[in-house]
């Protein structure tokens, strides 16, 4: 088998999948109760609940898209109708032992969590108008959405809080004999190890052309000015922010501040009480404004809304900029150190700190235009003045390694997840095998 058949292999039959097809209905691929009328027949019962054939056919939709799967062939097809109703008689069974432990989820916690999936919805769609499309699409309301969530998120809450009761994974041991035993079996179905550069950077960002950044700040003052005047910040978020999130009022979501992705915005909002409008703040995006509108300290969340300025530089600050990179560039041919150089100009601060040492990237994930200019260098050199959609870059290839097959140290992790997941997942099927001589089971014929 390959790297990705050996993935799907150990991953399909995790205790993720396991609780999956609880949400496999929602606001796509939903169907009407006329469908169900002439579709559907019970082949599943677990104690008194049935299953139907359309929960199934929607579990096998939902692994389809998981797998990424198309054009089964009718042995596999059918297979996979197998394992989907498996699952779900699986999923029936923990739901009945959670009945029995008296194990619960709060009506609170269902909701949250409820609220959660129609802002995620929202923002996959690109806003509410789009949601708001797609729910009369579907031939739903927004009250129908929720109820359907809520059994749903409730039922995988019940059998996330079994599982964790019921099965312990501290008690999955892996040995290092286990992994190199496991190494040496598997290493023939890991992919090759990709072409890798070890790269240095220094960026002149066009933000940090003087004029541009002093524009966008001044435009970005005068809504902090209005906003404090008492003007309402999601209406001038939707009038005036140049985020996708405009359209929303500037609303984020809710979200963790590392999962943000940017330093200085996730400062400056972890600074603010809930209400609180932050001073600009300048990212490689632009400036802001924020403001944190609420707050759950139990999950570590905090909802956000934000108005972003642009910086747009004209053809001078450009200019400006390129002559500086030139500036740089030279200094550089001239034997300038490359690191003490990035620390100095580089406006990519996170690398800047490093030395501009991006450290080692696969060579195919880089855009085209740098694996063309890659192509033609030499470890040790020192590329062109390189021009990017926001900015100039310099880049010095520091080492190459070509393609070759992954070591056990390089993989040593991804074997020992994989190992556990194997070992959790016949821990769950030994379970499962328990409940089905404990609960009532009916399978009938497809």
């Amino acid at each position: 088998m390959n790297g990705r058949k050996l993935q799907m292999s150990c991953l399909g039959r995790s205790l993720a999948l396991a609780v999956c097809c609880w949400l496999c209905v929602g606001i796509w691929g939903s169907e009407t109760a006329a469908e169900k009328i002439l579709v559907d027949r019970v082949v599943a019962v677990v104690e008194d609940e049935p299953i139907l054939q359309s929960d199934v056919d929607q579990a096998v939709k939902q692994f389809l898209i998981q797998r990424g799967l198309t054009n089964l062939g009718d042995a596999e097809a059918a297979d996979l109708w197998t394992e989907a109703l498996e699952e779900l008689i699986g999923n029936k069974l923990v739901l009945a032992k959670a009945s029995r432990l008296g194990i619960t989820v709060s009506f609170a916690e269902v909701q949250k969590a409820v609220e959660r999936a129609i802002e995620e919805n929202k923002r996959v769609l690109g806003g509410g108008d789009a949601f708001n499309r797609q729910l009369e699409m579907e031939g739903l309301t927004l009250e129908g959405l929720q109820k359907l969530y809520r059994e749903q998120i409730q039922n995988r809450m019940l059998v996330e809080r079994v599982l964790a009761r019921e099965i312990d994974r501290e008690a999955v041991e892996i040995t290092e004999e286990d992994l190199k035993d496991a190494f040496e079996k598997r290493k023939n179905d890991f992919p090759m190890r990709p072409d890798v550069v070890h790269l240095a950077t220094i960026y002149l960002g066009l933000e940090s052309s003087g004029k541009a950044r002093a524009k966008a700040l001044s435009e970005i003052e005068k809504l902090q000015d209005r906003i404090l005047g008492g003007e309402d910040f999601a209406e001038l978020a939707k009038e005036y922010s140049e985020d996708p999130s405009a359209e929303t009022g500037g609303n984020l979501g809710k979200l963790k501040l590392e999962d943000l992705g940017n330093q200085e915005f996730a400062a400056a909002a972890a600074a603010l009480a809930i209400g609180e409008v932050s001073d600009p703040v300048l990212t490689p995006f632009g400036y802001h404004l924020i403001q944190v509108i609420g707050a759950d300290e139990a999950s570590g969340e905090v909802e956000l809304r934000h108005i972003l300025i642009r910086i747009k530089p004209e053809e001078q600050d450009t200019q400006e900029v390129f002559e500086r990179a030139n500036e740089v560039h030279t200094q550089l041919l001239e034997g300038a150190p490359f690191d003490s150089m990035a620390v100095r100009y580089s406006s990519d601060q996170a690398t800047a700190a490093q030395g501009g040492d991006l450290g080692w990237l696969r060579a195919n994930e880089l855009p085209d235009f740098f694996r063309e200019v890659l192509r033609e260098m030499e470890e040790g050199e020192i590329s062109q003045v390189l021009r990017e959609p926001t900015g100039f870059r310099i880049v010095k290839l520091l080492e190459r390694e070509a393609s070759r097959p992954y070591t056990f140290d390089e993989v040593r992790e991804e074997l020992k997840k994989l190992i556990e997941q194997e070992k959790v997942a016949e821990t769950y099927d030994e379970y499962l095998r328990g409940l089905r001589n404990e609960f009532y089971v009916d399978v009938r014929a497809q």
